[in-house]
């Protein structure tokens, strides 16, 4: 726990910024053709941190064991649970998905 502490302390403000355009971007994006994106969006990112960033996105969704187990766990909760079970799921995802931010800032 004290190296997720330690990790989060060491993203500053502005690179938090950056990540949440970069977030948004991705989130807004989805289902336009590549050109469109690129019209429309200016990142503040390079194109090939844009890569590196969308193969950290894609490996972000990928399944292990314990988000399995929670999936698997979910028809068996009441409603409540079944949207913490989510939050859950998304919490481990992206505790995957610093370490690999902390090298790239």
């Amino acid at each position: 726990m004290a190296d997720l502490e330690e990790l989060l302390s060491s993203i500053s403000d502005e690179d938090m910024a950056k990540i949440k355009s970069v977030a948004d971007s991705i989130m807004n994006s989805s289902g336009k053709s590549e050109t469109e994106q690129s019209e429309k969006s200016s990142s503040p990112f390079s194109p090939e941190m844009m890569g590196k960033i969308m193969s950290l996105m894609g490996n972000m969704n990928k399944e292990d064991s314990r988000t399995r187990l929670i999936s698997d766990l979910k028809p068996l909760l009441s409603e409540e649970r079944r949207k913490k079970a989510d939050e859950a799921i998304k919490f481990l995802q992206l505790m995957e998905f610093l370490p690999l931010l902390k090298g790239m800032f």
